[in-house]
């Protein structure tokens, strides 16, 4: 299976390798690439409370985190994922599906993984699945932050950025892929970043914990390259 290319990656890369090599000769377009990705972190958006008690009221609340999670900066138009679970059901933001307007664009799934609407649902759903079944979590947020995404690059596998672990893995869930990193290390914390793939957070409750957790990460990551590095 083919996955697409988070457009943004490039730029990533290029920051990543200015602060890794300090060459000069990259500064000029590592400053323009700073100004295209402005600071979009300052607003932080209210969502709907849970634990969600209705079909509706889950599928209303994977809109919401998707439209805020876009409308905030923290991915491209078809990057990222949302889910909730409720009564046995994953509700998750289908493959290729625009975060900003997820109505109509939910698979329901079975905890197995059977589609039960008819739609496909995201490639990640394996790590989707992982999560709510071996973890107390209910809500699961995944973005792609431009400044978290960077510092992943600058820090690497293994390594931490303000305290949250970096894994490794594939986008998906083969033999390399996320589903074997991610899912196992949300068991002790409600956000890990995935090295050059962004970041996932979760909560046992709605989603305003992973997005707040989202923003402050990606936050501090802006803040602390421009301080220290430019």
């Amino acid at each position: 299976m083919s996955y697409l290319i988070d457009p943004k990656l490039k730029q990533a890369k290029v920051l990543a390798e200015y602060a890794l090599t300090g060459d000069s000769s990259i500064k000029k377009e590592v400053l323009k690439i700073i100004k295209e990705n402005g600071d979009n972190t300052l607003k932080f958006p209210k969502l709907a409370q849970g634990p969600f008690q209705t079909e509706k009221e889950s599928e209303l609340a994977v809109i919401e985190a998707g439209k805020a999670v876009s409308e905030m900066g923290f991915t491209e138009t078809v990057f990222g994922n949302v889910s909730t679970v409720f009564d046995n059901i994953l509700y998750i933001s289908t493959t290729g599906s625009n975060l900003k307007d997820l109505q109509n664009s939910i698979a329901y799934c079975d905890l197995e993984g059977k589609t039960l609407n008819g739609l496909n649902p995201s490639s990640e759903l394996p790590s989707h699945l992982k999560i709510v079944k071996e973890t107390h979590s209910t809500c699961v947020l995944h973005a792609h932050p431009f400044f978290t995404v960077v510092y992943s690059m600058i820090k690497g596998i293994n390594g931490t950025m303000f305290g949250v672990p970096i894994v490794g893995g594939d986008a998906g869930g083969g033999e390399s892929g996320i589903v074997h990193t991610v899912p196992l290390c949300l068991k002790e914390f409600n956000i890990v970043t995935v090295y050059s793939h962004g970041v996932f957070a979760v909560d046992a409750f709605d989603f305003n914990g992973p997005l707040k957790s989202i923003w402050k990460l990606e936050s501090l990551c802006r803040k602390r390259y421009i301080e220290k590095y430019l």
